[in-house]
Protein backbone atom coordinates (compact mmCIF):
# COMPACT_ATOMS: atom_id res chain seq x y z
CA UNK A 1 0.00 0.00 0.00
CA UNK A 2 3.14 2.24 -0.37
CA UNK A 3 3.50 2.54 3.37
CA UNK A 4 7.61 2.01 3.98
CA UNK A 5 10.68 2.79 6.36
CA UNK A 6 10.04 4.05 9.98
CA UNK A 7 6.09 4.03 9.18
CA UNK A 8 5.93 0.81 7.86
CA UNK A 9 8.36 -0.63 11.22
CA UNK A 10 6.19 1.16 13.27
CA UNK A 11 2.59 -0.02 12.06
CA UNK A 12 4.88 -3.52 12.29
CA UNK A 13 5.70 -2.76 16.06
CA UNK A 14 2.36 -2.05 16.53
CA UNK A 15 0.73 -5.33 15.62
CA UNK A 16 3.39 -7.72 16.42
CA UNK A 17 3.81 -9.71 19.91
CA UNK A 18 0.17 -9.25 21.17
CA UNK A 19 -1.52 -11.73 22.80
CA UNK A 20 -4.83 -11.88 24.57
CA UNK A 21 -6.36 -13.64 27.91
CA UNK A 22 -9.75 -14.57 29.34
CA UNK A 23 -10.29 -12.33 33.34
CA UNK A 24 -13.15 -14.12 35.35
CA UNK A 25 -13.04 -12.21 38.61
CA UNK A 26 -9.37 -12.12 38.60
CA UNK A 27 -8.73 -15.84 37.69
CA UNK A 28 -6.53 -15.54 34.07
CA UNK A 29 -6.32 -17.96 31.39
CA UNK A 30 -3.17 -18.55 29.40
CA UNK A 31 -2.47 -16.33 27.16
CA UNK A 32 -3.18 -16.57 23.37
CA UNK A 33 -0.80 -15.48 20.84
CA UNK A 34 -2.51 -12.95 18.15
CA UNK A 35 -1.12 -14.01 14.55
CA UNK A 36 -3.57 -12.13 13.11
CA UNK A 37 -5.94 -9.29 14.18
CA UNK A 38 -7.43 -6.03 14.81
CA UNK A 39 -7.15 -4.39 17.59
CA UNK A 40 -10.97 -3.53 18.46
CA UNK A 41 -11.63 -0.16 20.52
CA UNK A 42 -8.14 1.59 19.74
CA UNK A 43 -8.18 4.41 17.45
CA UNK A 44 -6.25 2.54 14.37
CA UNK A 45 -8.27 0.17 14.64
CA UNK A 46 -11.46 1.37 12.32
CA UNK A 47 -8.36 2.71 9.59
CA UNK A 48 -6.67 -0.55 9.93
CA UNK A 49 -9.81 -2.70 9.24
CA UNK A 50 -10.55 -0.52 6.22
CA UNK A 51 -6.76 -1.21 4.63
CA UNK A 52 -7.35 -5.14 5.45
CA UNK A 53 -10.20 -5.20 3.45
CA UNK A 54 -9.25 -2.74 0.94
CA UNK A 55 -9.15 -4.90 -1.71
CA UNK A 56 -12.51 -6.24 -1.41
CA UNK A 57 -13.42 -4.53 -4.46
CA UNK A 58 -11.66 -6.62 -7.01
CA UNK A 59 -13.10 -10.21 -5.60
CA UNK A 60 -16.39 -9.26 -7.85
CA UNK A 61 -17.84 -7.52 -10.40
CA UNK A 62 -20.96 -6.79 -8.56
CA UNK A 63 -21.85 -3.46 -7.37
CA UNK A 64 -20.81 -3.22 -3.97
CA UNK A 65 -20.72 -0.62 -1.21
CA UNK A 66 -19.18 -1.21 2.36
CA UNK A 67 -20.09 0.63 5.61
CA UNK A 68 -17.67 -0.77 7.84
CA UNK A 69 -17.99 -4.33 8.28
CA UNK A 70 -21.85 -4.54 6.60
CA UNK A 71 -21.28 -5.05 2.68
CA UNK A 72 -24.00 -4.57 0.56
CA UNK A 73 -23.95 -5.80 -3.32
CA UNK A 74 -26.25 -4.54 -6.50
CA UNK A 75 -26.88 -6.78 -9.23
CA UNK A 76 -29.19 -5.45 -12.30
CA UNK A 77 -30.67 -7.81 -15.40
CA UNK A 78 -33.84 -8.38 -17.50
CA UNK A 79 -33.38 -12.19 -17.07
CA UNK A 80 -34.25 -13.06 -13.74
CA UNK A 81 -32.51 -16.34 -14.60
CA UNK A 82 -29.39 -15.36 -15.84
CA UNK A 83 -29.51 -13.05 -12.98
CA UNK A 84 -29.09 -15.57 -10.54
CA UNK A 85 -27.13 -17.55 -11.50
CA UNK A 86 -24.48 -14.59 -12.10
CA UNK A 87 -24.78 -13.30 -8.18
CA UNK A 88 -24.64 -16.93 -7.18
CA UNK A 89 -21.27 -16.92 -9.23
CA UNK A 90 -19.96 -13.54 -7.96
CA UNK A 91 -21.15 -14.64 -4.32
CA UNK A 92 -18.99 -17.91 -4.52
CA UNK A 93 -15.84 -15.15 -5.70
CA UNK A 94 -16.96 -13.37 -2.46
CA UNK A 95 -16.83 -16.04 -0.45
CA UNK A 96 -13.48 -17.46 -1.58
CA UNK A 97 -12.25 -13.90 -0.75
CA UNK A 98 -13.45 -14.20 2.74
CA UNK A 99 -11.82 -17.30 3.35
CA UNK A 100 -8.26 -16.18 1.95
CA UNK A 101 -8.66 -13.47 4.42
CA UNK A 102 -9.62 -15.50 7.18
CA UNK A 103 -12.65 -14.03 7.44
CA UNK A 104 -16.44 -15.49 7.68
CA UNK A 105 -19.96 -14.13 6.58
CA UNK A 106 -23.09 -14.83 9.06
CA UNK A 107 -25.29 -16.14 6.53
CA UNK A 108 -28.36 -16.04 8.94
CA UNK A 109 -28.45 -12.01 8.89
CA UNK A 110 -27.72 -12.05 5.25
CA UNK A 111 -30.68 -11.39 2.85
CA UNK A 112 -31.18 -10.49 -0.30
CA UNK A 113 -34.34 -8.42 -2.05
CA UNK A 114 -35.36 -8.90 -5.86
CA UNK A 115 -36.89 -5.18 -6.80
CA UNK A 116 -39.35 -5.02 -8.86
CA UNK A 117 -42.84 -3.96 -9.91
CA UNK A 118 -46.34 -4.95 -8.50
CA UNK A 119 -48.44 -7.44 -10.82
CA UNK A 120 -45.27 -9.54 -11.63
CA UNK A 121 -44.79 -12.69 -9.69
CA UNK A 122 -41.74 -14.37 -9.33
CA UNK A 123 -41.43 -18.11 -8.92
CA UNK A 124 -39.42 -19.09 -5.63
CA UNK A 125 -37.90 -22.04 -7.52
CA UNK A 126 -36.02 -19.61 -10.21
CA UNK A 127 -34.30 -17.19 -7.70
CA UNK A 128 -32.13 -19.82 -5.19
CA UNK A 129 -29.68 -17.65 -3.90
CA UNK A 130 -26.65 -19.40 -1.85
CA UNK A 131 -23.44 -18.01 -0.10
CA UNK A 132 -21.10 -21.04 -1.82
CA UNK A 133 -17.67 -21.32 0.09
CA UNK A 134 -16.02 -24.12 -2.09
CA UNK A 135 -13.05 -23.60 -4.44
CA UNK A 136 -14.16 -22.91 -8.15
CA UNK A 137 -13.37 -26.64 -9.72
CA UNK A 138 -12.66 -28.60 -6.76
CA UNK A 139 -15.61 -30.97 -5.36
CA UNK A 140 -18.20 -29.97 -4.29
CA UNK A 141 -19.23 -29.74 -0.04
CA UNK A 142 -22.89 -29.28 0.43
CA UNK A 143 -21.74 -28.34 4.07
CA UNK A 144 -20.31 -25.10 2.26
CA UNK A 145 -22.90 -24.05 0.83
CA UNK A 146 -25.52 -21.88 2.96
CA UNK A 147 -28.82 -20.74 1.29
CA UNK A 148 -29.55 -17.23 1.70
CA UNK A 149 -33.06 -16.07 2.96
CA UNK A 150 -35.12 -14.01 0.55
CA UNK A 151 -37.25 -10.86 2.14
CA UNK A 152 -40.39 -10.28 0.38
CA UNK A 153 -44.00 -9.51 0.60
CA UNK A 154 -45.13 -13.21 1.41
CA UNK A 155 -42.12 -14.59 3.84
CA UNK A 156 -41.37 -14.18 7.02
CA UNK A 157 -39.56 -10.97 6.72
CA UNK A 158 -41.20 -8.06 4.19
CA UNK A 159 -38.32 -6.06 4.51
CA UNK A 160 -34.96 -5.45 5.28
CA UNK A 161 -33.22 -2.64 7.30
CA UNK A 162 -30.01 -1.18 5.85
CA UNK A 163 -28.21 1.56 7.71
CA UNK A 164 -31.49 2.59 9.32
CA UNK A 165 -33.57 2.15 6.08
CA UNK A 166 -36.82 -0.59 5.86
CA UNK A 167 -36.56 -1.56 1.94
CA UNK A 168 -38.93 -3.53 0.17
CA UNK A 169 -39.23 -5.25 -3.09
CA UNK A 170 -41.38 -2.64 -4.43
CA UNK A 171 -39.70 0.27 -2.74
CA UNK A 172 -43.13 1.42 -1.65
CA UNK A 173 -41.24 2.25 2.11
CA UNK A 174 -44.28 1.57 3.65
CA UNK A 175 -42.52 -0.88 6.65
CA UNK A 176 -39.75 2.39 6.92
CA UNK A 177 -42.90 4.69 7.50
CA UNK A 178 -44.60 2.83 9.96
CA UNK A 179 -41.36 1.99 11.74
CA UNK A 180 -40.59 5.79 11.43
CA UNK A 181 -44.35 6.65 12.90
CA UNK A 182 -43.76 3.72 15.74
CA UNK A 183 -40.79 6.21 16.78
CA UNK A 184 -42.52 9.17 16.11
CA UNK A 185 -46.06 8.28 18.45
CA UNK A 186 -43.65 7.51 21.81
CA UNK A 187 -42.29 10.96 21.56
CA UNK A 188 -45.59 12.37 21.07
CA UNK A 189 -46.27 10.75 24.53
CA UNK A 190 -43.41 12.32 26.17
CA UNK A 191 -43.85 15.91 24.69
CA UNK A 192 -47.33 15.66 25.76
CA UNK A 193 -47.13 14.69 29.45
CA UNK A 194 -44.56 17.71 29.75
CA UNK A 195 -46.26 20.29 27.44
CA UNK A 196 -47.21 22.30 30.60
CA UNK A 197 -44.30 22.05 32.51
CA UNK A 198 -41.94 23.44 30.29
CA UNK A 199 -41.64 26.83 28.17
CA UNK A 200 -42.43 26.65 24.34
CA UNK A 201 -38.74 26.77 23.31
CA UNK A 202 -38.16 23.80 25.18
CA UNK A 203 -41.06 21.92 23.73
CA UNK A 204 -39.38 23.24 20.17
CA UNK A 205 -35.74 22.13 20.81
CA UNK A 206 -37.09 18.28 22.17
CA UNK A 207 -39.59 18.51 18.87
CA UNK A 208 -36.04 18.98 16.93
CA UNK A 209 -34.17 16.36 18.95
CA UNK A 210 -37.03 13.56 19.20
CA UNK A 211 -39.06 14.21 16.21
CA UNK A 212 -37.51 16.20 13.25
CA UNK A 213 -34.21 14.29 13.40
CA UNK A 214 -35.69 10.81 12.61
CA UNK A 215 -38.25 12.52 9.89
CA UNK A 216 -34.75 14.65 8.27
CA UNK A 217 -32.62 10.84 8.54
CA UNK A 218 -32.37 9.69 4.95
CA UNK A 219 -35.46 11.78 3.56
CA UNK A 220 -33.97 11.67 0.23
CA UNK A 221 -34.91 7.92 -0.03
CA UNK A 222 -37.70 7.35 1.84
CA UNK A 223 -39.11 10.62 0.60
CA UNK A 224 -39.81 9.20 -2.74
CA UNK A 225 -42.63 6.99 -1.51
CA UNK A 226 -46.59 7.32 -2.57
CA UNK A 227 -48.23 10.21 -1.11
CA UNK A 228 -50.84 7.46 0.61
CA UNK A 229 -47.72 6.14 2.73
CA UNK A 230 -46.70 9.29 3.40
CA UNK A 231 -49.82 10.80 4.66
CA UNK A 232 -49.15 9.04 8.24
CA UNK A 233 -46.30 11.31 8.74
CA UNK A 234 -47.84 14.00 7.59
CA UNK A 235 -50.54 13.58 10.49
CA UNK A 236 -48.20 12.84 12.83
CA UNK A 237 -45.98 15.84 12.51
CA UNK A 238 -49.44 17.83 12.35
CA UNK A 239 -49.70 16.50 15.75
CA UNK A 240 -46.17 17.45 17.06
CA UNK A 241 -46.65 20.94 16.15
CA UNK A 242 -50.33 21.45 17.77
CA UNK A 243 -48.41 19.41 21.03
CA UNK A 244 -45.35 22.27 21.11
CA UNK A 245 -47.81 25.36 20.65
CA UNK A 246 -50.15 23.94 23.07
CA UNK A 247 -53.43 24.38 20.99
CA UNK A 248 -56.37 22.16 20.60
CA UNK A 249 -56.03 18.60 18.35
CA UNK A 250 -58.29 20.34 15.90
CA UNK A 251 -56.62 23.75 15.18
CA UNK A 252 -55.49 24.52 11.81
CA UNK A 253 -51.64 23.98 11.50
CA UNK A 254 -50.69 25.98 8.61
CA UNK A 255 -50.08 29.39 10.59
CA UNK A 256 -48.34 26.99 13.28
CA UNK A 257 -45.13 25.72 10.50
CA UNK A 258 -45.13 29.70 9.83
CA UNK A 259 -44.34 31.09 13.56
CA UNK A 260 -42.25 27.84 14.22
CA UNK A 261 -39.96 28.35 10.95
CA UNK A 262 -40.69 24.74 10.34
CA UNK A 263 -41.53 22.71 7.51
CA UNK A 264 -44.22 20.52 6.82
CA UNK A 265 -43.30 17.04 5.77
CA UNK A 266 -43.82 17.74 2.05
CA UNK A 267 -41.49 20.88 1.96
CA UNK A 268 -38.81 19.18 4.16
CA UNK A 269 -39.07 16.54 1.14
CA UNK A 270 -38.80 19.02 -1.70
CA UNK A 271 -36.10 21.22 0.43
CA UNK A 272 -33.66 18.18 0.86
CA UNK A 273 -34.32 16.56 -2.83
CA UNK A 274 -32.86 20.81 -4.09
CA UNK A 275 -30.18 20.82 -1.39
CA UNK A 276 -29.01 17.43 -3.17
CA UNK A 277 -28.99 18.49 -6.14
CA UNK A 278 -27.15 22.20 -5.40
CA UNK A 279 -24.74 20.26 -4.19
CA UNK A 280 -24.67 18.01 -7.39
CA UNK A 281 -24.24 20.55 -9.73
CA UNK A 282 -21.63 22.57 -7.95
CA UNK A 283 -19.62 19.20 -7.72
CA UNK A 284 -19.96 19.00 -3.96
CA UNK A 285 -20.91 15.08 -3.60
CA UNK A 286 -18.34 11.85 -3.76
CA UNK A 287 -17.06 11.35 -6.95
CA UNK A 288 -19.57 8.69 -7.32
CA UNK A 289 -22.18 11.27 -7.90
CA UNK A 290 -20.42 13.27 -10.46
CA UNK A 291 -21.88 11.58 -13.95
CA UNK A 292 -25.02 10.50 -12.69
CA UNK A 293 -26.87 13.09 -14.59
CA UNK A 294 -26.14 15.19 -17.41
CA UNK A 295 -27.34 18.42 -19.40
CA UNK A 296 -29.55 18.65 -22.46
CA UNK A 297 -26.83 20.05 -23.67
CA UNK A 298 -24.41 17.57 -23.53
CA UNK A 299 -26.92 14.92 -25.07
CA UNK A 300 -27.55 17.19 -28.36
CA UNK A 301 -24.75 19.11 -28.70
CA UNK A 302 -25.44 19.85 -32.13
CA UNK A 303 -28.82 21.08 -32.06
CA UNK A 304 -30.04 24.35 -30.03
CA UNK A 305 -32.12 23.26 -27.48
CA UNK A 306 -34.62 25.95 -25.13
CA UNK A 307 -33.90 23.74 -21.87
CA UNK A 308 -29.80 23.01 -22.95
CA UNK A 309 -29.36 23.97 -19.38
CA UNK A 310 -31.51 21.59 -17.78
CA UNK A 311 -30.81 18.45 -16.81
CA UNK A 312 -31.67 15.07 -18.87
CA UNK A 313 -33.91 12.94 -17.07
CA UNK A 314 -33.21 8.89 -17.47
CA UNK A 315 -36.20 7.76 -19.89
CA UNK A 316 -38.08 5.04 -18.13
CA UNK A 317 -41.29 2.75 -19.46
CA UNK A 318 -43.20 2.76 -15.62
CA UNK A 319 -45.00 5.61 -14.45
CA UNK A 320 -44.25 4.71 -10.75
CA UNK A 321 -40.25 5.33 -11.75
CA UNK A 322 -41.20 9.00 -11.38
CA UNK A 323 -41.36 9.18 -7.87
CA UNK A 324 -37.98 7.65 -7.58
CA UNK A 325 -34.47 9.88 -7.39
CA UNK A 326 -32.91 9.13 -10.13
CA UNK A 327 -35.81 10.62 -12.19
CA UNK A 328 -37.51 12.96 -10.14
CA UNK A 329 -34.54 15.06 -8.58
CA UNK A 330 -33.46 16.03 -11.66
CA UNK A 331 -37.10 17.13 -12.86
CA UNK A 332 -37.33 19.09 -9.27
CA UNK A 333 -34.18 21.06 -9.99
CA UNK A 334 -35.23 21.73 -13.61
CA UNK A 335 -38.29 23.61 -12.40
CA UNK A 336 -36.80 25.54 -9.86
CA UNK A 337 -36.40 29.26 -9.44
CA UNK A 338 -33.34 31.08 -10.48
CA UNK A 339 -32.15 31.45 -7.05
CA UNK A 340 -30.85 27.96 -7.82
CA UNK A 341 -27.61 29.12 -9.62
CA UNK A 342 -26.24 31.07 -6.22
CA UNK A 343 -23.11 29.04 -5.64
CA UNK A 344 -23.07 29.14 -2.03
CA UNK A 345 -24.81 26.61 -0.69
CA UNK A 346 -26.11 28.26 2.90
CA UNK A 347 -27.34 31.41 1.42
CA UNK A 348 -29.39 29.24 -1.04
CA UNK A 349 -30.89 27.13 1.38
CA UNK A 350 -31.45 29.90 3.15
CA UNK A 351 -33.56 31.43 0.25
CA UNK A 352 -35.18 28.35 -0.44
CA UNK A 353 -36.58 28.14 3.22
CA UNK A 354 -38.03 31.55 3.40
CA UNK A 355 -39.69 30.99 0.15
CA UNK A 356 -41.07 27.30 0.96
CA UNK A 357 -42.30 28.76 4.33
CA UNK A 358 -43.60 32.39 2.35
CA UNK A 359 -45.63 29.67 -0.08
CA UNK A 360 -47.16 27.95 2.67
CA UNK A 361 -48.69 31.18 4.80
CA UNK A 362 -50.19 32.14 1.57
Amino acid sequence: MGIQGITYEWFASYLSNRAQCVDINGSFSDFLALDISVIQGSTLGPILFLCYINDFWSASTLFSVLFADDTTSLAKGKNLNELVEYVNNELQKIALWYRANKMAVNTSKTKYIIFGTHGKPINPEQCRIVFNCNEIGQPINNDLIQPIERVHSEGNEKSFKLLGVHLDEYLSFNAHITHLCAKISKSLYCLNRIKNFVTPNALKTLYSAMIHSNIVYCINVYGSAVTTNLQRLRVKQKEAIRIINNVGFRDHTVQLFKQNGILPIDDMIKFAKLKFMHCFVNRNLPLSFHELWLYNRDVNPARILRNANNLRIPPHNFATLKRLPLFNFPQVWNEEDERKHNPSLKIYCNELKRALLHTLAA
